[in-house]
This record gives C-alpha cells, sequence and structure tokens, in this order.
C-alpha cells in the first residue's frame, strides 16, 4: 500500500511540473527576471514545504 501511494504521488508531482511547465514556457519571453526569480522561490518553497509535510507526517509510521 506504501509503495503504491508513493508513486502516485510521484506521477502527480511529475503531472503538476509538467503543467507548470507547459502553462509557463508560452509566458516566459514576457516575464522579465525578477517575474522569474519570483515563480521559481514559490515553486522552491512550495515543494519544500511539501516535502516537510510529508516528512513529518510519515516518517514516524515506520
Amino acid at each position: 500500500m506504501k509503495l503504491h501511494r508513493a508513486i502516485v504521488l510521484v506521477v502527480m508531482m511529475l503531472i503538476a511540473v509538467g503543467a507548470l511547465v507547459l502553462l509557463t514556457a508560452a509566458g516566459i519571453a514576457n516575464f522579465d527576471s525578477h517575474s522569474l526569480i519570483a515563480l521559481v522561490v514559490v515553486v522552491v518553497a512550495a515543494a519544500i514545504s511539501g516535502v516537510a509535510f510529508s516528512w513529518k507526517r510519515y516518517s514516524r509510521r515506520s
């Protein structure tokens, strides 16, 4: 069951990253450097918080 959850989580993360890339690919030419930096900061912060939440929640169940 844990393996199934892990696989689903990885697939969902890949779909989210792919959607982000596809949706922003056309607009990157219109972004200035500040917008691109802000986007990267938000995505990295979201990834870190997601990993921290998952680690805190699921690491105690071993």
